[in-house]
């Protein structure tokens, strides 16, 4: 059976657990010391080396030592778990947790705790809560207002998303010239992200049954094949192999990017040009990413007691969630309403509201366990057989085939 301890009075639960056990796991505060997992580039690591030493002014009792994996996060924390040397506490995705639900220990989250129920049913597997949220990765569109003006358009609206249909007309609109120097009203369509904006997904909501044998994932796969077509307003994969579509959108080169996230907010800033924003994107969001902090079962009650309450103080301190986001980086939006202030007024001529909007206007994709497998076996056959990529087959005979093939995977 998995330990279960409660996020709401963590910290009494912390410190009746210190008390009776009395000893110290060799801390330099002479407490307990953990040990924290996570990835990310300088810039993250510092940002999460700053809200560290805040959670240890806070809790003297508690030393944390951070682990940054740099690269290939998930098959080293996969090795490190086998080898019998886990973190204590683990950042994790939600679309990975499942893979890892044998390492970490049922926890109990407050959903009310969160402004959007989308947060808490992240961390969910099987019914259970296995991480606390920690940071949400919405996604939204960027614009450069500049193409729009040369092309006589009005910007999109700041809050309200346009239609999948509206975005093709517009972005047609402000497509002009001719390779290599073509102005593109679209950044290239990713297929997963636009079956979700198109309103379809990949699985069903319990993450047990593929769901592109139908209507919607082949009308998604036409829309991107037209969209980069010789005539049409995005680029080709190869047209944008190698090539960073934000550096295209900032000299103009691109007028929209409806796959924007929070990591290139201090990107965006830095330009410091009034003419470039933040919208919605269009239909029903791109697909969102939601970070947790797992516990390993392999934690003793002393550990335990200590991760479950540096987990609580990073999810819902202010002290915590309000450094998410700086002018030199971001890790995300925030998860609890209290911060999302403090995340808005770090570029206040930005709008940085439409991520926080984009949390209930997102979808979460369901956690499973052959995700990786499943994913890049579709991406690569529905590259090589559909105009998407080099081929040319029809995507409404390709699609059953390779939901067929998902489902052998998922089932297996």
């Amino acid at each position: 059976m998995r330990k279960t301890l409660p996020i709401a009075a963590l910290g009494v639960t912390a410190t009746l657990v210190l008390s009776a056990c009395g000893g110290s796991t060799g801390g330099s505060g002479g407490g307990t010391t953990i040990s924290f997992a996570h990835w990310g580039n300088n810039q993250e690591a510092d940002t999460l080396e700053a809200m560290v030493a805040a959670f240890e002014d806070e809790h003297p009792d508690i030393d944390v030592e951070m682990n940054w994996i740099q690269s290939d996060y998930e098959q080293k924390l996969q090795v490190s778990i086998a080898g019998g040397q886990a973190p204590t506490v683990a950042q994790i995705s939600n679309s990975s947790l499942a893979g890892f639900s044998s390492a970490f220990q049922e926890v109990d989250v407050d959903p009310g705790a969160y402004y959007s129920e989308n947060i808490p049913s992240s961390m969910k597997v099987d019914g259970s809560y296995l991480a606390v949220p920690f940071v949400v990765k919405t996604k939204v569109m960027a614009v450069n207002g500049n193409v729009f003006d040369e092309a006589g358009v009005p910007l999109p609206s700041a809050d309200t998303p346009m239609t999948t249909g509206e975005y093709a007309d517009l972005a047609r609109r402000l497509t002009s010239g001719e390779p290599p120097d073509k102005v593109y009203g679209s950044a290239p369509l990713w297929y997963v992200g636009w079956l979700t904006v198109e309103g379809g997904a990949f699985y069903d909501v319990t993450g047990t049954e593929c769901a592109i044998d139908n209507d919607v994932a082949a009308e998604t796969a036409d829309y991107i094949i037209d969209a980069q077509a010789p005539d049409g307003f995005a680029p080709t994969p190869l047209e944008a192999e190698g090539q960073d579509m934000f550096d295209w959108l900032s000299i103009g080169r691109l007028a929209m990017q409806p796959d924007f996230g929070p990591w290139d907010i201090a990107k965006l800033a830095d330009l410091d040009d009034p003419k470039l924003a933040l919208v919605p994107v269009p239909g029903d969001g791109e697909p969102m990413e939601i970070n947790g902090l797992g516990i390993s079962t392999d934690a003793t009650p002393e550990e335990t007691a200590a991760a479950t309450t540096f987990a609580a103080f990073m999810s819902t301190s202010p002290t915590a969630q309000n450094r998410l986001t700086t002018a030199e980086s971001s890790l995300g939006v925030p998860v609890v309403e209290a911060s999302t202030e403090a995340f808005t007024a770090v570029e206040p001529d930005l709008n940085l509201q439409a991520f926080v909007d984009a949390v209930d206007q997102s979808r979460i994709l369901p956690s499973v366990r052959q995700e990786a497998q499943i994913r890049s076996d579709f991406e690569s056959a529905l590259l090589s057989r559909t105009a998407i990529g080099s081929g040319d087959e029809d995507p409404a005979e390709v699609l059953p085939e390779l939901n067929e093939q998902c489902q052998e995977t998922l089932d297996g």
